[in-house]
């Protein structure tokens, strides 16, 4: 049985998305003390294309995006980069050390269910030369977490977000249209609680509902997607097992499949590894009775870059 560690998340006035790791990475808490540039992101730093306004991505044991970040002056901090976040969150070690004073509760809508989590404020988080002011952040396990925080969406609203895979670099600008080539597609979407979810998505014909999750390693179905492939008819053998904790220390088991083809706009995806969960961010965006996924960075490290743009709804693939 291949068995593996599926962390999700998703919060309501806080965070959604999905982290998918072997145990052995996901065990590994980070230091919040300043970590050394990886080398990842010291080459970033030395590309041409890394021009003012970018910063240099590099990448945590799980495969996800991170950018160093300051608090109140100090760090960097490594923060993991989740556009399927609605809120910025920080690890418990870390709102401790700096010692930054509670903020308000909050009802926190994780992958298991709702719990009700305490924050930390933070007055000036620094993401290169922005800084977005007066944070309540949900405070959550960094074993949990897999990193000092997560950089979520409320940091980067109105944003255009660029995710330079080529180039190892993220940016972000106002709002704007993207400068089509041929080898860019556009997805469009819709919006639900500040989170963009793409529409222009089929699976076999029918309808799927698109979440771009740069916070989850690998992509994760609801159950309804399930039932649409008919996996739960797969011959005994073809199915693997994992492990789903939530950030708050929940456990579920998810299943594996690999689906022969999906199309995301003209994108086409094939022998696409999915885990089916019933996670309760799917309920919170209203999608639990449609087929939708979270579309984490197995699919979006394959293009050159992808960029986000919330205002606009909709999302960009470059294809290598």
């Amino acid at each position: 049985m291949d068995l593996r560690t599926l962390a999700g998340l998703a919060v309501a006035v806080a965070v959604s998305g999905a982290i998918w790791a072997p145990a052995a990475a996901r065990a590994q808490t980070p230091s919040p003390d300043a970590a050394p540039p990886s080398p990842d992101a010291a080459s970033a730093a030395e590309t041409p294309d890394n021009a003012a306004g970018s910063l240099a991505l590099s990448h945590d044991a799980a495969s996800r995006l991170t950018v160093s970040v300051m608090i109140d002056g100090k760090g960097p901090f490594n923060f993991v980069i989740d556009t399927g976040s609605d809120r910025t969150v920080i690890s418990r070690e870390l709102a401790s050390r700096l010692e930054l004073p509670k903020g308000p509760d909050v009802m926190l809508h994780g992958s298991a269910g709702v719990e009700q989590i305490e924050t930390a404020v933070i007055s000036r988080l620094g993401v290169g030369d922005r800084v977005v002011e007066a944070i309540d952040a949900p405070v959550l396990a960094a074993a949990n977490l897999g990193a000092d925080g997560m950089l979520g969406i409320d940091s980067l609203r109105h944003e255009h977000i660029v995710m330079d895979f080529k180039n190892k670099t993220l940016s972000a600008t106002p709002s704007r249209p993207v400068d089509l080539d041929p080898f860019t597609i556009v997805v469009r979407g819709r919006s639900r609680f500040g989170q963009l979810i793409l529409v222009d998505a089929q699976v076999r014909g029918r309808k799927v509902y698109v979440i771009v999750d740069s916070g989850a390693q690998n992509t994760i179905g609801n159950l309804a997607l399930q039932r649409l492939l008919a996996i739960e008819g797969a011959r005994p053998g073809e199915q693997a097992l994992a492990e789903e904790i939530s950030v708050t220390g929940r456990r579920s088991t998810a299943e594996l499949q690999k689906v022969a083809e999906m199309h995301i706009g003209a994108l086409t995806i094939s022998n696409m590894r999915l885990a089916f969960a019933d996670l309760h961010t799917f309920d919170r965006y209203g999608l639990s009775n449609q087929p939708a996924m979270l579309l984490g960075m197995d699919v979006l490290s394959l293009c050159d870059r992808v960029t986000v743009d919330f205002d606009r709804r909709e999302a960009t693939f470059t294809l290598r």
